[in-house]
């Protein structure tokens, strides 16, 4: 996979994940209002979230490995671990920790989805772009497909310094 499609495919799970964090706040704050039945909710997004933060640590892998930053993986990979140890306190309603440990996630998931979407995405390989049909004989300036280019003229202009007296 390419340097472009790596981050491309980073940018869309760190969005993906970002969106999916404020979900969950939403869905606790819902809950903690009386809306009893937005519990269950925030359980099965909780779970659709750790599968995505392990896609984003995928994505980020494959950054990596086509030459692109090292930072989002290591904080793609501990963003894994630490969703399901929160999935864990959850689950124990360690509510107090539960919701101080969310909000930090909330943080690093901003920090990541941040990182993600600044970092500059190379120029499109040539190869993406359509082929053009055009050749010189029909008036076009491109040169076809699997033609190799001309050599570029000589510098017609020669410079010549006087020394200096």
């Amino acid at each position: 996979m390419s340097l472009r499609a790596s981050l491309l495919t980073l940018r869309v799970t760190a969005v993906l994940l970002a969106v999916l964090v404020l979900l969950q706040a939403a869905l606790a704050g819902g809950f903690l209002g009386g809306h009893y039945d937005m519990l269950a909710l925030h359980g099965t997004s909780a779970r659709v979230l750790t599968v995505t933060a392990l896609l984003t640590a995928v994505a980020a892998y494959f950054v990596r490995r086509a030459g692109g930053p090292k930072a989002p993986l290591p904080l793609a990979a501990v963003l894994v671990v630490a969703f399901v140890g929160e999935i864990a306190l959850g689950i124990g309603r360690a509510v107090a920790l539960h919701v101080l440990f969310g909000s930090v996630l909330t943080a690093c998931v901003a920090l990541l989805t941040h990182r993600a979407l600044t970092t500059p995405l190379p120029a499109a390989s040539p190869a993406l772009e359509p082929a053009s049909t055009a050749t010189p004989a029909t008036g076009g300036g491109d040169i076809p497909a699997g033609e190799p280019a001309p050599a570029a003229p000589a510098a017609a202009v020669s410079v010549h310094r006087e020394p200096a007296r």
